[in-house]
């Protein structure tokens, strides 16, 4: 590095430090100058800092993976606003502006800052917190970091990033580093931040305990039944249509307190236009005229049941084996999930799957801002099952357990298979009966079956299934 690279580091260094707090102030406090609520994961990522603080160094590389607009900005700022202790040296960069605007890496960025606070990182005379956003912008982050990590305990990282699975199967990473989702936001998270309205203690666990690990239709009903009066406590004072608000773009942190729903949606297609422009490019080695169609592949996501790979790819006049690359890595920019046929390693390997969005209010801006692509009917029950499905797939994640769908025409939406057994689970955003749950326990062999809609909390013994409220479900 030459010397007057290191000094154009120097001063942007200089110009980061003397600036971040007012910078980080802008996402931790609204108009009004309060501080925003916090997401659920704030507790347990301060927690982490707090004990290293302490000196216990088991524990000193956070990564908070997420797709772009899930909040993940904002929550590193509200972390490093928050540490205040004076008894350390405090970082927060942008590793897409150092990539970008200042030409350089976060290898010779972090030397720079060596520098310039006098001692390296074996040496250092106080901890010192990295909080970098955005960190897949440098190819070699995973090496520098690992680097830094192992030249000294005194070193606390927390790092974002927009690619998941690159961040996560990262060699560098995986045996030192501690992976945190930030998921899209939960219906008790969206109106806590939306209006302060705080979850009652230890319900959600309890719905989740309820819904998931029973053995029996009936148990599920019977627990259920008995957290009724904590679910009518929580509700009072909530107007039933915040729950289609909540799916048309209460799931991203920064629309909620949006008033104007074009606003809104504006910057969901920004977002998206940024996933095709940006991070497809640097996933996958794609032309220009296929990142052109990339949209097009969105918006059929976006408008279809089911995806047809083979129909798809001829109705856009590409190779089928070009169609599922981009799908593949659109699915590791985490804006859409895959859901496999039931039974996809054996019977039903050459069934379509199901391609649903990460968030239901990329599916919303579909519809609301780009054009009507199927009726209103549709479009909501949809949205519920991006929503449904964004909820079983945070809960699955990390557990003994799988996501599929029946492909059978009249069958179920899921089958969520925990500890070797089946569930078998049914969509609708109006009254729901339990007909495509008993078709698809003709075929799949399942402890029960959960209809999901507005219909009352119900139990039918002979099909062993019970119906269970959004009321319910939205809060586990």
């Amino acid at each position: 590095m030459n010397q007057d690279k290191k000094e154009k580091i120097f001063r942007y260094l200089q110009e980061q430090i003397a600036q971040a707090d007012f910078r980080a102030r802008a996402y931790v406090f609204d108009e009004a100058n309060n501080k925003n609520p916090k997401r659920n994961c704030f507790i347990k990522l301060k927690m982490y800092l707090d004990d290293f603080l302490k000196g216990n160094f088991s524990i000193r590389w956070l990564i908070v993976p997420g797709f772009r607009g899930v909040g993940k900005t904002t929550l590193l700022s509200q972390l490093y606003y928050e540490t205040t202790n004076p008894n350390l040296y405090k970082l927060y960069l942008s590793v897409d502006q150092i990539v970008q605007i200042l030409g350089s890496t976060l290898q010779e960025v972090l030397s720079v800052y060596e520098e310039l606070i006098g001692f390296a990182f074996e040496r250092l005379d106080k901890p010192v917190v990295l909080f970098l956003d955005e960190i897949q912008y440098d190819k070699k982050w995973g090496i520098t970091l690992k680097s830094i990590f192992d030249r000294s305990n005194k070193v606390f990282i927390f790092a974002t990033g927009s690619s998941a699975l690159s961040i996560q199967t990262n060699s560098d990473v995986v045996r030192r580093a501690i992976m945190e989702k930030l998921y899209p936001m939960s219906f008790t998270e969206y109106l806590k931040i939306k209006s302060n309205k705080f979850e009652v203690k230890g319900l959600s666990a309890r719905v989740r305990e309820a819904i998931f690990n029973k053995s029996s239709a009936l148990e599920v009903f019977s627990s259920l039944k008995s957290l009724e009066k904590d679910v009518r406590k929580y509700w009072t004072g909530i107007e039933r249509l915040e729950i289609e608000r909540y799916m048309k773009y209460g799931t991203l942190p920064f629309a909620v307190r949006l008033r104007n729903e074009g606003i809104v949606y504006d910057q969901i297609k920004k977002i998206l236009d940024r996933v095709i422009s940006m991070d497809m490019i640097e996933i996958g080695q794609f032309s220009n005229e296929i990142i052109s169609r990339m949209p097009e592949v969105l918006y059929s996501i976006a408008s279809s049941e089911v995806l047809s790979v083979t129909n798809l790819a001829k109705d856009l006049s590409i190779s089928k084996i070009t169609l599922t690359d981009i799908l593949s890595a659109i699915e590791k920019t985490e804006t859409i999930t895959r859901i496999y046929p039931y039974g996809a390693h054996t019977t039903q390997v050459r069934k379509p799957s199901k391609y649903l969005f990460s968030s239901p209010a990329f599916r919303s801006m579909y519809y609301n801002f780009i054009g009507n692509i199927m009726d209103e009917s549709s479009y909501m029950g949809k949205l519920l099952e991006d929503t449904v499905g964004m909820y079983l797939t945070r809960y699955l994640t990390g557990i003994n357990s799988s996501l599929t769908y029946d492909s059978a025409r009249g069958s179920a939406d899921f089958v969520a298979r925990i500890n070797r057994q089946n569930i078998i689970i049914e969509v609708g955003y109006g009254e729901k009966g339990f007909f495509q749950i008993e078709s698809t326990a003709e075929r799949v062999k399942a402890k029960y079956g959960i209809a999901l809609s507005m219909s009352p909390l119900q139990l039918n013994l002979e099909k062993t299934a019970v119906a269970i409220p959004l009321s319910y479900f939205l809060l586990c």
